[in-house]
């Protein structure tokens, strides 16, 4: 084609690249464009057609506007991916084609899902590019979203789709809640699958860092800000070197220990962060960045002066006295007003930061009553700054709040002694404030234990002893993050946040059910990756020395042989054995009766809190909605009369066929039952164990 053949010349001449530089008639142009838009000289006619737009050459807008028809056909990734970098950095071309390149972009999307996965995502991601910068509505793209989230993906395509969704979570979280807890909802998912968990605990990191600042209140902005510390943590422990992960976890543990008044943890953080994008930096150096992933970038500087300022301010509310007064206010101050400015991508405001740095700010001068007074003088001569460029309008309004403060909170500083308050504030007062130092000091213990009793402790307690005990708690959950089983781990941290939704997983319950599921979740594991012999051993005794041996219920069987035929206590007892040889060895029963008028398969009791685990077979179907028709409300039934946690655990002795078995995150979720006229929904974690399988060395 002609107008293929003077692209290339162009480029490889280093001339202009545009319709007047081809020269060729307006007809030869429109007849071949979208034939060219199609094939491998795309990028350098999108360059082309920017120019046409760009420079208002009207007579070849119609010519250009045959683009998208033909950038439809294009299936290589490195032509889609370059073309629409030049298409989207011009905002004329932009404006121009975007409905239908949108449309173009969206279109046969499913099919190429499966045919050219690695291209789907490129266009998926131009289609949201273009509706969050308004250019098109967003109603196309989401509708494509949910159609995606139930298909079944290849590798290539999933495991883009993290920043995809987290692109999407940037602009709509705020504004349009029903996308938004759909695209959660997927992305929550995707944390769950191989290719594409790392990734998804990041975004889901940043997600809830965007809840953190948008936040109205310090129990939301430290719980929000506690959970994107996990989800940060445990993206750094499964994957190396993932900077942006190491960064904002560095962020987050500022933040906290800002709030809580940790100068010491504050240091550290804001250390391991600049030495982490310091080395970041490095690393891509050089290296091409995305137009669009600048103002991310932007986000990043943004949140590591913030730390710096922080430091700074730490290092100087720590001092009895100034010995350089107006530079130390000069640092506090600036802590003070970016609190209310420094924002992750799409959020539109900072309260949330300002919610946990300003009154940390506020109680220290509060506290200390030299520095008050260094304030008040700042604030009634403020001509007397050296550099006569002093913040004063900050400065008022920090006083302000600190004066009010005075007024309504006597006793400010009683914790600080370990001594109990004072006046007739009430029990109501009381309680919110010490369950505003549970959410400053300990929010890891508040997520760990409940409010309740983190509350509870924290009016015991001084709180410094409040913050060592959440160090505890953090440290624990460093411990199992960077020691534990990578694909456990995930699991158990998606079943928890799940069941953080109910009301009554909290305080002694989390804690107790939460042991449980983490030993079953390693149970389900076993069963799908130990041979006979490590399984189960050479068998056990009788009651006269005789062996029984154990079979293997997990394998293919015959099933006219029914000796072979494996039953539910094959089940049973292998899950009653794994549970007796681990951490709660002495807390299991075996089908206890009196349990719901009937007897339950096994039972683990935590002093009062029972939780019971119900073991079924099943040769008919192993989809989880006929699953939970069959055995969740048998299940939910034996919490009646005890917490509202359970268990279920099913062994799929279904026919197979030679495609593969699922993996173990993919075979347990967490089931809500109510029944007809309940109030309370119960809880049961499902599982299921794949039996009647081939082994590894079928498939070949």
């Amino acid at each position: 084609m002609q107008l293929a053949e003077r692209l290339s010349d162009l480029a490889a001449t280093g001339q202009e690249i545009s319709f007047p530089s081809v020269a060729l008639p307006h007809d030869l142009v429109l007849a071949e464009i979208a034939d060219v838009a199609a094939g491998p000289h795309a990028p350098l006619l999108a360059e082309a057609v920017s120019h046409a737009f760009e420079h208002a050459e009207q007579n070849w807008h119609a010519a250009a506007s045959k683009f998208p028809a033909g950038f439809a056909r294009q299936y290589s990734f490195l032509h889609t991916t370059a073309a629409l970098e030049t298409l989207f950095s011009s905002l004329e071309t932009t404006r121009a084609l975007a409905k239908p390149l949108n449309s173009a972009l969206l279109g046969n999307l499913e099919e190429l899902v499966s045919s050219q996965p690695l291209v789907a995502a490129a266009r998926l991601e131009g289609a949201i590019r273009l509706a969050v910068s308004n250019a098109v509505s967003p109603l196309k793209v989401w509708g494509a979203l949910e159609d995606l989230d139930d298909c079944n993906a290849p590798e290539d395509f999933v495991e883009r789709l993290p920043r995809i969704i987290g692109l999407s979570l940037d602009r709509w979280s705020n504004d349009e809640q029903a996308i938004t807890e759909t695209l959660r909802g997927f992305l929550r998912r995707l944390a769950d699958v191989e290719a594409s968990n790392v990734d998804a605990f990041v975004e889901l990191g940043y997600d809830n860092l965007r809840s953190a600042v948008t936040s109205r209140s310090l129990a939301e902005a430290s719980g929000h800000l506690e959970s994107a510390r996990s989800w940060f943590n445990a993206a750094d422990a499964a994957q190396e070197a993932r900077h942006d992960a190491q960064s904002y976890a560095a962020v987050c543990d500022a933040l906290l220990a800002f709030t809580a008044r940790q100068p010491t943890q504050l240091v550290e953080a804001a250390d391991r962060l600049a030495a982490v994008l310091e080395q970041h930096r490095a690393w891509n150096w050089g290296m091409h960045q995305p137009a669009w992933l600048k103002p991310q970038i932007a986000a990043d500087v943004a949140w590591e002066r913030l730390v710096l300022q922080l430091r700074r301010a730490a290092e100087c509310l720590q001092d009895d006295v100034w010995m350089a007064p107006w530079e130390a206010l000069d640092h506090v101050l600036s802590a003070y007003q970016s609190a209310r400015t420094v924002c992750p991508i799409g959020s539109h405001d900072g309260d949330g930061v300002a919610v946990l740095v300003e009154p940390a700010i506020e109680e220290s001068f509060l506290r200390q009553q030299a520095l008050l007074a260094q304030l008040r003088r700042a604030v009634a001569e403020p001509d007397q700054h050296p550099g006569r460029s002093f913040d004063h309008k900050t400065a008022s309004q920090l006083l302000q709040r600190v004066d009010q403060q005075l007024t309504s909170r006597p006793s400010v500083a009683r914790r600080e002694h370990g001594t109990e308050a004072t006046g007739n504030s009430g029990e109501d007062a009381t309680s919110e404030a010490e369950a505003e130092r549970a959410h400053r000091f300990a929010p890891t213990a508040v997520k760990k234990f409940g409010l309740t009793f983190t509350t509870d402790l924290a009016a015991k307690i001084t709180d410094d002893e409040l913050k060592a005990i959440d160090g505890l708690a953090y440290d624990e959950d460093l411990a199992r993050l960077r020691h534990s089983d990578p694909v456990v781990v995930p699991l158990l941290n998606r079943l928890l946040e799940e069941l953080d939704t109910f009301p009554d997983f909290t305080g002694e319950t989390r804690r107790t059910f939460s042991v449980l599921v983490e030993q079953t979740l390693l149970f389900l594991k076993a069963a799908a990756d130990l041979d006979t012999a490590t399984a189960f051993g050479e068998g056990r005794y009788d009651t006269t020395g005789k062996r029984i041996k154990i079979r293997d219920y997990r394998r293919r069987f015959d099933k006219k042989d029914g000796d072979l035929v494996p039953v539910e206590s094959d089940l049973q007892q292998h899950f009653y054995y794994w549970l007796i040889s681990g951490q709660i060895s002495s807390l299991i029963q075996v089908e206890p009766i009196n349990r719901a008028i009937g007897r339950a398969d096994v039972l683990v009791h935590f002093g009062s809190r029972q939780y019971l685990t119900e073991l079924k077979k099943n040769d008919t179907s192993n989809e989880r909605p006929y699953l939970e028709g069959k055995y969740l409300a048998q299940a939910a039934e034996y919490s009646n009369t005890n917490v509202p946690f359970g268990q279920l655990i099913v062994l799929d002795l279904t026919e197979k066929m030679k495609l593969g078995s699922l993996r173990v995150d993919e075979l347990v979720w967490v089931a809500k039952h109510q029944p007809p006229g309940a109030r309370a929904d119960r809880a049961v974690v499902a599982g299921v164990v794949t039996g009647n399988r081939y082994t590894p060395s079928d498939f070949s």
